[in-house]
């Protein structure tokens, strides 16, 4: 499944209600696909990030061969762009090593999009315990999206959709940190539009949460 970003976003947030902000002259030295990113993302009044935060085109200095431009929301996580090969994406927690990502930076920034998309929808189900067995049927409309593997938040999420409904599907945690409960995983369904969530609730044995906007 192919996402063309620009279409992504109007189909998620609705089309641009803003006009686009050129980026300062200094920033002409980005990869053109980061560039890309940030002259699509001001066309929305309704911010695209909050799990992480991309920095400001001005932000982004390169320091020891990596320029970094994206973390996650308490700074702890951070990405970044090779100087030399700037379609190579690398991760790291703060002091620790980096680690190529295993997506170039045009499929990365996508991913990112898609992500957020998840946790900015209007209509949410969530439950971070759903028995294996029933993935088949939450996930029957939805189509999974071939991502790369991301290191953060954990191995293991993965992302499927359709033209209504975005999902994530990651290992359900256990009762120690960083322990996963076999047989058992975490799923986040989005929509924009309640009535493409209706089928979930025919699935009672899940403990839905929901939140609407």
């Amino acid at each position: 499944m192919s996402i063309e970003l620009a279409k992504f976003l109007t189909s998620w947030y609705g089309s641009p209600d803003t006009p686009s902000s050129p980026l300062p002259g200094e920033c002409d030295w980005l990869p053109k696909p980061l560039k890309e990113w940030h002259r699509l993302s001001t066309q929305w009044s309704q911010p695209l990030m909050g799990v992480k935060r991309m920095l400001a085109p001005e932000e982004v200095k390169v320091e020891a061969g990596k320029a970094v431009f994206m973390e996650d929301s308490t700074g702890d996580w951070q990405w970044a762009f090779d100087a030399e090969k700037p379609s190579v994406v690398y991760d790291a927690e703060i002091c620790e090593e980096w680690e190529p990502t295993t997506e170039g930076l045009p499929l990365f920034l996508v991913h990112s999009a898609v992500h957020e998309a998840i946790f900015n929808a209007r209509e949410l189900y969530w439950c971070t315990q759903v028995e294996e067995n029933l993935l088949a049927e939450i996930l029957e409309p939805l189509t999974e999206v071939a991502f790369g593997e991301w290191r953060w938040p954990a191995p293991g999420y993965r992302i499927f959709m359709n033209e209504n409904i975005l999902a994530d599907v990651a290992p359900a945690g256990g009762r120690a940190a960083r322990e996963k409960r076999l047989g058992y995983v975490q799923v986040k369904v989005a929509s924009i539009d309640p009535v493409y969530l209706a089928y979930l609730d025919d699935i009672s044995t899940v403990a839905w949460r929901k939140s609407s906007s």
